[in-house]
């Protein structure tokens, strides 16, 4: 019985063993298939903050995040618990993100700088990786200085530094209170410094500062005005910029004007202007406020009338400017013995450009594919309008050869040269194929895709820095019934072999490329008839739904007006597109339809009312 048992408690012991062996081989395996990570953070901080400034808040304490792709892989609120220490980490490259530990930076305040770095880390297998990052201050610095002289010739001051961001508290650092810096996120900022001179006379003045960037450090002091207008000075160490400005007031109250940057058109522009400094109880009277402008190189003013836009604020609209030309304007007033002028700003009003091969009489062929342009810009890789015909004539296209877009010389508008002509044809050959809907557009035309179904990808767009009004041209369609339909919008209404095709164009102006899939077109496609609820779009315009009807052989013109966002909003690009099938992006439309189109042009605003904002 002993022996049966003694038996058994090796046989039992010896089991132990082995799942011990077994655990630490499982424990060996895992640790060999890490990588290790050692972090040596600096807060590259030249501002010493000692105590926190708020219950949760330590510009000092860096926190910490291991990110793989957007996946937290490790954190923590205080680098310094993992300083001296290994980090196991699977192969693979991490970014990691050091930043003061409770505040984004976000805020406006006293004596609340915000560091932050990151680096990106391969980790090898075995190996141990360091990573070294330095935080630097993310928001801007500012302080504010009253000169002796200052002090001693006024009864009080604040300046008030302010952000251009919305919901950002502005900053008041008052004369005979002890020195603080102040903290503001990103963003341009502006000084108003309000004093009370010895007679009890109020009077403010306010000054722009622009370009604001991070690690910027705006030394701000004001002295009593002897001579010239102040001055700044830029200094930099590699950690930091450094703008001391040297503000002169005068203890005397001046009335000041200053004018803002115009808002320049190709043949107009909206000019702004406000009183930035004024003695107590003055009142100026609008009438006897104007704008003076003239060309650059002109000896010679011209002026107009100032409106009122606001408290001691003022606008005009100047007409009759040449495009792609500066000038200057300032505002001036002028009554009895009060007479101000503002420095002079200048302004570059925009081009007025003629579009690209507007008239279409220009096409090359390249291997099997039409392009609406000369042989000489597509040798230099000009590009401005293209169509549907890569997708139909390369790669899978190379086996159907078809191009629904071509040059036409026997119909056109004006005798001479060609039109564009746009035929939606059904394309297949060894029984693959698909509508082709034939369009003309301001773009490139991305590539032929065979998964997860049959389509293209196209980036609508070339760049257009102008402002027209209106699209103008002329065109002819011959449209047929809806033959083939796949999977168009609802609110088209389209029964196969009863609705009657429809031809499209329209324009747009845009801050960014306008990038289509027509095989995802409810995550891709821009909805027109909503176009305002896209921040991309800046104006728009379209061939009314009552002329895309048949025009019987005839040409007939068009006027697409573009209405506006706002007055201010500078595009980047233009889009002009134009489909001999409306739904074409949706693969439905009617095999046969035909849209002609000859003499395009753009046209420019030459007065305010001459430009539409959409309601």
């Amino acid at each position: 019985m002993k022996k049966a048992f003694y038996t058994l408690y090796i046989a039992l012991l010896c089991g132990m063993v082995g799942m011990m062996s077994a655990c630490q081989d499982d424990m060996d395996t895992a640790a060999s298939e890490v990588g290790y990570l050692r972090l040596n953070i600096e807060a590259n901080s030249y501002v010493n903050v000692q105590t926190k400034v708020a219950e949760d808040y330590n510009p000092k304490q860096i926190a910490v995040q291991i990110l793989s792709g957007d996946q937290v892989v490790n954190e923590t609120a205080d680098w310094e618990e993992w300083k001296d220490s290994q980090i196991q980490l699977l192969p693979g490259t991490y970014t990691i993100v050091a930043s003061s530990n409770g505040f984004d930076g976000s805020e406006s305040g006293f004596d609340i700088p915000y560091y932050t770095g990151s680096q990106e880390v391969t980790i090898e297998k075995g190996v141990e990786k360091t990573a070294d990052i330095v935080c630097t201050l993310a928001n801007v610095k500012v302080t504010v200085e009253f000169d002796q002289s200052f002090i001693d010739a006024f009864q009080s001051a604040t300046a008030t530094v302010a952000s251009e961001i919305a919901g950002v508290t502005p900053l008041d650092f008052v004369m005979g209170e002890a020195a603080r810096t102040g903290y503001f996120p990103v963003g341009d900022l502006t000084s108003t410094i309000k004093v009370v001179n010895k007679d009890g006379e109020n009077y403010e003045s306010e000054y722009p500062i622009t370009n604001v960037q991070a690690r910027d450090y705006y030394k701000l002091r004001y002295k009593v005005e002897e001579t010239g207008m102040g001055s700044i000075t830029i200094t930099t160490d590699g950690t930091e910029t450094v703008y001391e400005f040297t503000f002169k007031v005068s203890t005397e109250a001046a009335t000041k004007l200053t004018v803002d940057a115009a808002n320049a058109w190709g043949k107009l522009a909206f000019l702004s202007g406000k009183v930035t400094a004024k003695k107590e109880g003055q009142v100026l009277d609008v009438a006897n406020m104007k704008f003076e402008y003239r060309p650059q190189s002109a000896e010679e003013w011209q002026s107009v009338q100032a409106v009122e836009n606001g408290t001691d604020a003022y606008k005009a609209t100047v007409t009759g400017l040449t495009a792609n030309t500066t000038y200057e304007y300032r505002m001036t007033y002028q009554s009895g013995d009060d007479s101000f002028t503002s420095e002079a700003v200048e302004f570059t009003t925009e081009e007025a450009p003629d579009l690209y091969n507007g008239d279409f009489d220009d096409w090359y062929q390249s291997g099997r594919t039409w392009y609406a342009m000369n042989q000489d810009d597509f040798n230099a890789g000009t590009r401005f309008w293209d169509s549907s015909n890569p997708g139909t004539t390369q790669d899978l296209g190379a086996m159907i050869n078809v191009n629904p877009t071509t040059g036409e010389s026997t119909v056109v508008h004006t005798s001479g040269g060609q039109s564009a002509k746009l035929h939606s044809q059904y394309a297949s050959a060894f029984g693959i194929g698909q509508f082709a809907a034939a369009s003309l557009y301001t773009g490139t035309f991305g590539e032929t895709k065979l998964s997860p179904s049959m389509g293209a990808t196209i980036d609508f767009g070339q760049e257009f820095t102008s402002r027209p009004t209106h699209l103008q041209g002329f065109y002819q369609y011959a449209p047929v019934i809806i033959d083939n339909v796949v999977n168009p919008p609802s609110e088209a209404n389209i029964v196969e072999d009863e609705t009657m095709d429809m031809c499209a164009i329209y324009i747009a102006l845009m801050t960014d490329i306008y990038p289509l899939d027509n095989t995802n077109m409810a995550g891709t496609a821009i909805d027109w008839a909503n176009w305002k609820d896209d921040s991309r779009v800046v104006a728009y315009g379209e061939l009314p739904a009552s002329m895309n009807g048949t025009t019987n052989g005839e040409w007939r013109e068009f006027d697409i007006e573009l209405e506006y966002r706002d007055l201010t909003t500078q595009p980047k690009y233009i889009v002009i597109v134009a489909s001999a099938s409306k739904y074409g992006d949706y693969f439905t439309g009617g095999d046969g339809s035909v849209l002609y189109l000859d003499d395009f042009s753009l046209t420019y605003p030459e007065t305010e009312d001459d430009i539409k904002i959409k309601e």
